[in-house]
Parts: C-alpha cells; sequence; structure tokens
C-alpha cells in the first residue's frame, strides 16, 4: 500500500461521523448480532459513549459480552506463546463450537521464524509464522482461512481494522455477510 492510499484510508476513517446508539443496535440486530437486555440497556443509558466512533466503541463492548460473537484480537503481549493460545482460544469460542482450536506452542525455527503447533478439531496444524516480538502475526488468520476451506466451510475469519483498535475485530461469518456489514456500517469487514 502507498503512502497516498494510507492516508486516503485514515482520513476516511477518522471523518465517519457518530451514529444514534439506537441506530447501531437496530443495524447490528439486523446483521444477526444478539444483544442481552442488561448490555443492551447499559447502551442506551451511555449512548456518549458508543456513539463515537459509531459501530467500533459498540462491538468492542459486545466482545466483553459476547465472545462468540466478535473478537477484539491483543495485537501484543510480552508473553507470545500466551498470546496464540489465547487467540485460538477466542476464534475457537466465535465458531460456536463447530471448530475445536487447541495448542498454541512456539518453537524457533531457522531464519528467525517460529513454527506455530495446534490442532484443528483434533488434527495436527502447523503455520510458520513470523518472529514479530511480542506481536502477533495476523496471517495465521489467512492460514486457518485456508485449512476451513479445505474442509469446505463457508464461513471464514473476517477482520476489522481501524486506527482507532488497538488490535482487529473478528468475526467468523460468511464473506456474503462481510459485504452487508461493510454497506450497513462503513466498517471494511474483509477476508482474513
Amino acid at each position: 500500500m502507498d503512502l497516498d492510499h494510507f492516508a486516503g484510508l485514515l482520513s476516511a476513517q477518522l471523518r465517519r461521523p457518530a451514529v444514534p446508539v439506537e441506530q447501531q443496535l437496530s443495524t447490528l440486530k439486523r446483521l444477526n448480532f444478539h444483544f442481552s437486555p442488561d448490555l443492551e440497556a447499559h447502551f442506551q443509558a451511555h449512548p456518549e459513549s458508543y456513539e463515537d466512533p459509531a459501530y467500533l466503541t459498540l462491538l468492542c463492548r459486545l466482545a466483553q459480552d459476547a465472545p462468540d460473537q466478535v473478537l477484539v484480537t491483543v495485537p501484543e503481549s510480552p508473553t507470545p506463546e500466551i498470546m496464540y493460545r489465547e487467540l485460538l482460544k477466542g476464534l475457537c469460542a466465535l465458531t460456536g463450537g463447530s471448530y475445536s482450536l487447541s495448542g498454541g506452542d512456539l518453537a524457533p525455527i531457522s531464519g528467525g521464524n517460529r513454527i506455530l503447533t495446534f490442532s484443528l478439531n483434533g488434527a495436527a496444524c502447523g503455520y510458520e509464522a513470523q518472529d514479530l516480538g511480542g506481536w502477533l502475526d495476523m496471517g495465521l488468520l489467512t492460514h486457518l482461512n485456508r485449512l476451513l476451506s479445505q474442509r469446505e466451510e463457508k464461513r471464514r475469519f473476517l477482520t476489522v481494522e481501524d486506527i482507532r483498535l488497538p488490535g482487529q475485530l473478528v468475526f467468523f461469518r460468511s464473506p456474503q455477510w462481510a459485504q452487508f456489514f461493510a454497506a450497513a456500517t462503513s466498517l471494511d469487514a474483509k477476508e482474513a
């Protein structure tokens, strides 16, 4: 990505207008998100906290209460092994039990990278992760999507990146859903 393109994306992300909480809730419900009555009441009682940045703040809070609907990645940790294990645990929750992801052991290999070993529904898998120190190699999601494609799974791990998020939002939905999500929220959800 060139610098001009990046600057344009940054500018577009920072200029998105605030959206009333009621409208955000209505939109997200049409996109098949579910909110507990207590959480919905919380959003409505504190609308100023969730109107800007539109959808991002609300979805980050939803991730705390409903980790089977949305995940917010933690991009860095002093302990990479724990970071990858937590990511796999969160991704497993997103699948709603459709897929079991476990493990997350890292071992150094030549070239400065690390091999991440994990299991997907009991099958041993590996991913050659870039050694980014305490940062996640989010290419893991692309690798998992390839594995899901081989299993003829229609859903994929979709991500939303925004300058106002320290990590990424992750969903387990179809690529077609990502198009509806982007049109409804002005957030670019794309296949990892």
